[in-house]
């Protein structure tokens, strides 16, 4: 029998539109960002529900007059959403901008969604140049500014430390769920495991620290499963797309030991400082995340970071998402696939897609690249 809590939290990531009225009927104010990197501590600390729109599987109606059919599936169906199937919910919205897609979709959001509030936020997208700090930093005490005008209010350093400290917390418990998810196969699905990162983002921390803090020691209480070593991927990409490839490895006994997902690692790991200024901690929070494809850093740290965690995991193999019509994804991928087969490490591309995905196939796909791998087809 799973755990409520687990039930609890899947059903939300899989439909937290009811439980977010909820809190609009109850008077919060609710600030929608897309993917990524958005310091949600700030919004927060303004007293403001920070939320993360992360697309709709419904169909696609309105945004294809607005963004190209060959545009980012991620940002069609996220603008789909809120044209089209959740209107009138979100009183505000924070745009970042990391690539040319993320721009124009920023251009037609200011200009088609009605809000009290928006704001783009413009991450970096060359951190390794010396200026990107300053610059991240001015970007973010804009965004600050712009918050304290919508709420007529000031954010203090206290109450800034304060939304740092719960969102810390909030990130080592998943940390430290993750790792003995590594270390006892079988303790928790994939799929559960990342439905409570991704309900992480939608609910308050506050209510999802509850959740966590009585799920960790029932976790922890578990003894080792006895069962045999699992297939153990790494899984990169951007998201979880369509949610069933979580299920679909659950049914084929592969077991997900790391990750550079924006629905996953990237958005749990490193903490931000509570010492010194708490503005500055969240910037350099920033720079102390994983690499991600359309953000460019000295070398090729996408490429470093999934063979690091492929050794210090003892991934059997990389399962890449490829998120269709995803510029940069496209631009690194073929270097990427070459550098890391010849490694000696397998690696398989799964190109995926919003609305349109044949998950028979898919599962046919995967499978026989696990039962490739040794020992897979045991």
């Amino acid at each position: 029998m799973e755990d409520p809590v687990i039930s609890e939290l899947s059903a939300i990531a899989n439909y937290p539109y009811d439980m977010l009225r909820e809190y609009k009927r109850q008077g919060r104010r609710i600030i929608g960002s897309t993917l990524p990197d958005v310091p949600e501590e700030l919004v927060h600390a303004a007293g403001l529900l920070p939320f993360t729109i992360l697309g709709t599987n419904r169909p696609i109606r309105r945004a294809g007059a607005l963004l190209p059919d060959n545009s980012c599936s991620l940002a069609r169906s996220t603008l789909e959403l809120v044209l089209t199937y959740e209107t009138g919910l979100f009183d505000g919205f924070i745009l970042p901008q990391v690539d040319d897609t993320t721009q124009h979709l920023s251009d037609i959001w200011r200009r088609r969604i009605p809000s009290s509030f928006f704001e783009p936020y413009l991450v970096p997208r060359q951190v390794d140049r010396p200026s990107s700090r300053q610059w991240l930093l001015d970007e973010t005490h804009r965004l600050k500014e712009s918050l304290e005008r919508y709420t007529a209010g000031v954010i203090s350093d206290g109450s800034l430390r304060r939304s740092i400290v719960l969102y810390n917390r909030n990130r080592r418990i998943l940390r430290r769920i993750y790792a003995m998810k590594r270390k006892t196969p079988g303790l928790i699905s994939n799929r559960a495991f990342f439905e409570l990162i991704k309900s992480s983002m939608f609910l308050p921390k506050e209510r999802h620290n509850r959740y966590l803090e009585q799920l960790l020691p029932r976790l922890e209480q578990e003894l080792p499963s006895g069962r045999t070593r699992n297939l153990r991927f790494v899984v990169a990409g951007v998201v979880w797309e369509p949610p069933s490839l979580m299920t679909i490895l659950d049914e084929l006994g592969i077991e997900v030991v790391g990750d550079d997902l924006c629905t996953g690692t990237r958005y749990i790991e490193a903490d931000a400082s509570t010492d010194g200024d708490p503005v500055g901690a969240l910037v350099d929070r920033h720079f102390h995340r994983g690499p991600f494809s359309p953000i460019h850093d000295k070398g090729n740290r996408i490429l470093a970071n999934l063979l690091d965690l492929v050794r210090q995991h003892g991934a059997d193999g990389i399962l890449y998402l490829r998120l269709k019509f995803f510029e940069s994804q496209d631009y690194d991928l073929p270097d990427l696939k070459r550098e890391i087969q010849a490694q000696g490490i397998p690696i398989y591309v799964l190109d995926t897609e919003y609305q349109t995905i044949h998950l028979a196939q898919t599962k046919t796909r995967i499978q026989a690249f696990a039962e490739s791998l040794p020992g897979g087809g045991t």
